[in-house]
């Protein structure tokens, strides 16, 4: 995880006395609001739970701050906070995430109550579920997957993202995971209600394909994400492939189909933004800046040229020995030491741990796994409006409309060298 603390604000209390509140970022977005001396709470938390741990430095305390001494504790504590995040052991603790969702909750004032959302499919078909409103990532994706009848032992392959195509630049959505320190109804209701909460695949590697066509239901929503990444651009295809591509839709041959699209060179691709580069091989202009489009896929990174879209220069994901971590970029390293460790895809399912939680007001929460948020909700999938003029998504009418043919054996899995030349000293 990625932290930043871009700002602070100014807040009132009910006694008319002002404090000043951070603004915590992940990975690029605002996540929650967080006093110092919640923060020093989570800090004396994580030292007492890991006492064998050289904690960061915490910004010492001092009382009547000037302007300047607020933003160099500003400038401290987001220092601190990345140097938690850049620690393994430390960012995925249970402290820190359940302070994370609970600071997420406490900063938008949302209660424990149900509602009601959608999960969509990158081709429009929507799921109506509802939810508790502090129900985490892992805890909703679970409820999805159920209602369309996924195996339990297959929604380890897919997780929930945020998509919003109404800012779209060139055509192309905005999009982030939804991590398990937050409530997708408190992500997109109150930081990115334009959104929308989609459910794709969240591994890299092409191979874990070949679990997903064994069943109706995963092929179902594998073939579909690979349609609208197709129509997207995100795969691209010469113009005798998307006529052979097309046919097969046509023909609704889903298994074909799939196998053809996993022979495209940018199958699985990502993008990730714009930049400037000095690469070589990309353009014409030697080692002048260049705008470039960046994408991820399973073991590579691409910068491709704005202006000379042909111009494309790749790199090897297991030879970068440097990396600002996000969540696209270290779900990209897990899954390759999972695979050298040889592990497959986890279930995602966020650690929780006993957190004595400071509220703003200096009142103290004590939560526990057992007293877990996501566990104080009724969900029933049949509990929806009936009648609804909403297009729902029904496995039963896409396994109806997708004829099934046999998948052939396809390309075979590449081993995975995952870091083996890099030294440890190196990552």
């Amino acid at each position: 995880m990625h932290f930043s603390i871009p700002d602070l604000q100014q807040f009132r209390d009910d006694n008319g006395l002002t404090y000043t509140g951070f603004n915590i970022h992940i990975d690029g977005f605002y996540h929650c609001t967080a006093r110092f001396k919640q923060m020093l709470s989570l800090h004396e938390q994580l030292q007492s739970q890991y006492s064998y741990f050289k904690l960061p430095q915490f910004p010492p305390k001092k009382f009547f701050l000037t302007s300047s001494q607020l933003e160099e504790r500003r400038i401290l504590l987001e220092k601190y906070i990345q140097l938690i995040g850049q620690n393994p052991v430390l960012a995925n603790s249970g402290i820190l995430m359940t302070f994370l969702l609970t600071a997420q909750q406490e900063s938008h004032n949302v209660k424990v109550h149900v509602v009601d959302i959608e999960i969509s499919l990158m081709n429009g078909y929507r799921i109506p579920l509802s939810v508790s409103s502090t129900d985490t990532s892992s805890t909703v994706l679970d409820i999805a997957c159920n209602y369309v009848n996924l195996p339990k032992d297959l929604t380890k392959y897919f997780s929930l993202f945020l998509f919003n195509w109404s800012c779209a630049k060139d055509g192309q959505p905005s999009f982030k995971k939804l991590e398990d320190f937050e409530s997708p109804y408190i992500s997109q209701k109150y930081v990115r209600p334009e959104d929308k909460i989609v459910l794709r695949k969240s591994y890299w590697d092409p191979c874990y394909d070949m679990d997903l066509v064994q069943d109706r239901v995963s092929i179902d929503l594998l073939y579909l994400q690979i349609i609208e990444d197709i129509d997207l651009g995100w795969i691209t295809a010469d113009s005798e492939t998307k006529v052979m591509l097309s046919s097969l839709e046509s023909k609704k041959q889903k298994r074909e189909y799939i196998e053809l699209a996993r022979s495209l060179r940018h199958y699985g691709r990502i993008p990730a933004g714009e930049g400037l580069t000095e690469a070589v091989n990309i353009g014409d202009m030697g080692g002048a800046l260049i705008n470039v489009r960046v994408s991820l896929a399973c073991k590579e990174l691409s910068l491709t040229s704005v202006t000379h879209p042909s111009h494309e220069q790749r790199y090897k994901v297991t030879r970068m020995r440097c990396w600002r971590i996000t969540t696209l970029h270290s779900s990209i390293v897990d899954e390759l030491m999972r695979q050298k460790n040889g592990e497959g895809p986890i279930s995602p399912r966020c650690k929780r741990a006993s957190l004595t939680y400071l509220r703003r007001d200096g009142s103290s929460q004590l939560i526990t796994p057992s007293s877990s948020s996501d566990t104080l909700s009724s969900i029933n999938g049949d509990s929806c409006t009936s009648g609804s003029s909403r297009e729902i998504f029904s496995v039963q009418k896409l396994t109806e409309k997708f004829a099934s043919v046999a998948f052939k054996t396809g390309k075979d899995c590449v081993e995975n060298n995952a870091f083996e030349a890099i030294g440890d000293e190196e990552l």
